[in-house]
């Protein structure tokens, strides 16, 4: 699998256009779609890590709303049972996140293949259970209700002040994640992962230490779950475990996918097209068929991962890379035709 990442200096132009537009967002948009592109920037967050994790150290993981869980119940115990500040709470919740994922990786990763995925789902469904039926702890299956929020003064509300804070530590860990993969761990991961042509085999005999930066990537991508689920729970101020279910994993999983495995852009795009499908059913199916839009979301997903996995299989953040080269090309074509007229005159 080729490695399709923008060039440093568009890169960093797109970045720079990508915070501006999102800065602007609520100005002209109504308060719909700034809940809208909270989900976005959550669900981005959470898939960023996975792009990581898979795309990078090829390790299939079907798990993460467990770490998503415990940011999520992290902050909310915290806060509602041991009064520790909501800033705090959401300190140590994404440190218990990631402390739990150094340890579940250490035991995980020793395996191979797609046995990870299957152990990480088990791992998820151990962990829907224990939040159903931990009742003292976690509320039990109607949840915890009542969490406080992040304090966000009076200069706006909580909604516009949640969606500043989880774009920008979106933005903040996309610049993380695009300088890890071009420096010597993203070479690294590279280097063992078969799914880019590297192989663990050849990468230890390299000398690259193969369980420590799986395990380092697993809790980095932890983190990022824990992030915003703790962010998740300063919002919605109520959750629930079915939040943080299977099928939370499996989303996320095709967001990556959709998006693409081959740059840390792919977990934004991702999350925006499903996020944004998703919010396109729920407004125009009850409309069309009536009922509940459940199963119609289902099938569309599976739709659109299938037709991704035939026809676009390095997800959408391939098609940035061929507008990139496109212009480039352009821009290229121009100039020398330019440089030309100017030598003939």
């Amino acid at each position: 699998m080729a490695t399709t990442t923008l060039t440093d200096g568009s890169g960093r132009r797109a970045l720079a256009i990508c915070a501006v537009v999102l800065a602007l967002v609520p100005l002209v948009a109504g308060p719909y779609l700034v809940v809208v592109m909270v989900d976005v920037g959550l669900y981005s967050i959470v898939t960023l890590g996975l792009v990581l994790l898979m795309g990078f150290a090829g390790q299939v993981s079907l798990g993460q709303g467990v770490f998503f869980g415990l940011g999520a119940y992290g902050y909310g115990i915290l806060t509602t049972q041991y009064d520790v500040s909501p800033w705090a709470a959401l300190l140590v919740a994404v440190v218990v996140a990631g402390a739990v994922a150094a340890g579940v990786g250490r035991v995980v990763l020793r395996l191979r293949g797609l046995i990870i995925a299957g152990v990480t789902l088990t791992v998820n469904l151990i962990f829907y259970y224990l939040c159903v039926n931990v009742s003292d702890l976690t509320g039990g299956a109607t949840g915890m209700a009542l969490i406080p929020r992040l304090p966000s003064g009076e200069l706006m509300s909580p909604s516009l002040f949640t969606y500043y804070l989880v774009w920008g530590v979106g933005i903040l860990l996309l610049m993380f994640s695009l300088n890890l993969v071009k420096s010597r761990v993203g070479r690294a991961l590279r280097a063992m992962n078969a799914l880019s042509g590297g192989s663990e085999d050849t990468a230890q005999v390299l000398g690259v230490n193969i369980m420590r930066y799986k395990v380092e990537v697993f809790t980095v991508a932890a983190i990022y779950a824990g992030i915003a689920g703790g962010i998740y729970a300063h919002y919605t101020s109520c959750i629930e475990p079915g939040a943080f279910g299977v099928q939370f994993s499996v989303l996320v999983a095709i967001m990556a996918i959709v998006g693409g495995l081959t740059s840390p852009w792919g977990g934004f795009l991702g999350a925006g097209l499903m996020v944004g499908l998703t919010q396109f059913l729920r407004e125009v199916m009850p409309v069309v068929v009536g009922g509940p839009t459940g199963a119609y979301e289902l099938v569309a997903y599976g739709v659109i991962l299938v037709a991704t996995l035939l026809f676009m299989p390095q997800g959408l953040v391939s098609i940035c890379g061929k507008v990139e080269r496109r212009v480039r090309m352009v821009v290229a074509s121009r100039r020398s035709r330019q440089a030309g007229e100017q030598s003939g005159a």
